[in-house]
């Protein structure tokens, strides 16, 4: 009992175990899981969703919402079409491009945050609207298919059944969790959303680290972009439509909390592999597809008892543990 009850307060126990349970599912009764075509889409989807989670992860750690993570992932796409399709910029800088764009409306979003009265959520559902009217205008609603090669090959390119892709989206992971784990800026912006005034008392600049932590988030956004992009063959619109829901469930099923104070890089990235094999056990066991959307908002639901259960646990043993003391 006190083994289940020392488990059940890990952060990553509401991912890990239903992970392992599905993955065997998966294993036992679908031959076709473990085939290299099927490996190689679903590490492809797994890709985005890690990227989107570790961008939702850290606007969550501060206590924030970031509902224009889709709409920041749609104008950069539209952006680095644009300015390949239409002006001939080269590929590389093309791609920093939209990498600094990215950034610059996390930025636009941490500041406005931090310079306004207005309440983050608000802040971030005008944006989520603004981002995107902003690439429906320059692309007239039309995507641009006339990329170089070079962005098809580069969603092509794989070492064995691993696209390198994925090997970016790993090595954005190593990123965030270096900052989150041994750099100061990822203190701060944990102490942050944990106490904003707390932090503030202990000398942190409060105002510039939400600056940085949305800057840091839209960059995330920036780089999911490009690979979906890539994967697309073409900049569109509809790049990042689905990635709102999608962010939240895969950083709450990580251990990130939603009130702030607490993110976990390697959560999101095992509940980024969660959700792929949720949706591949759909496809695999003839599930109607169409209901991926209605799971997650259970999943989410789920996630979020669970974390709630878990931190009422551990309260409830820190107050038996200072009686004891007594």
């Amino acid at each position: 009992m006190q083994l289940a009850k020392k488990a059940f307060r890990h952060e990553l126990t509401s991912v890990i175990l239903p992970l392992v349970i599905l993955f065997l599912a998966l294993i036992v009764s679908s031959p076709g899981f473990l085939s290299a075509y099927n490996i190689t889409s679903q590490l492809q989807s797994i890709t985005i969703y890690m990227i989107i989670g570790l961008a939702q992860m850290t606007a969550l750690s501060l206590g924030h919402l970031n509902l224009a993570i889709g709409s920041i992932g749609s104008l950069t796409s539209i952006l680095m079409g644009y300015s390949m399709q239409e002006m001939g910029v080269p590929v590389l800088p093309a791609l920093l491009i939209g990498l600094v764009v990215a950034t610059i409306c996390g930025f636009f979003q941490g500041l406005l945050i931090t310079r306004s009265r207005i309440s983050p959520f608000i802040i971030s559902l005008a944006l989520l609207s603004i981002y995107k009217g902003i690439g429906v205008v320059i692309s007239r609603g039309v995507p641009f298919d006339g990329l170089p090669d070079a962005i098809k090959l580069f969603n092509r390119a794989k070492a064995g059944v691993v696209p390198v892709t994925f090997f970016v989206a790993l090595a954005t992971a190593i990123m965030v969790y270096i900052i989150f784990r041994y750099s100061k800026t990822g203190l701060r912006v944990e102490a942050t959303g944990a106490n904003p005034r707390a932090a503030l008392y202990s000398g942190i600049q409060v105002k510039s680290t939400v600056v940085i932590g949305h800057s840091l988030s839209g960059l995330l956004c920036g780089i999911a972009a490009i690979i979906q992009t890539a994967r697309f063959g073409s900049a569109q619109i509809s790049v990042g439509d689905d990635w709102m829901l999608t962010s939240f469930v895969v950083a709450v099923l990580g251990g990130t909390l939603l009130s702030g104070g607490k993110a976990s890089t390697v959560g999101a990235v095992l509940g980024s592999v969660l959700m792929v094999l949720i949706n591949n056990a759909l496809i695999l066991w003839n599930v109607n597809t169409y209901m991926f959307p209605a799971i997650l908002g259970i999943v989410l639901l789920s996630a979020y008892e669970v974390d709630r259960g878990r931190l009422n646990l551990i309260k409830r043993q820190s107050e038996l543990e200072i009686d004891n003391e007594k």
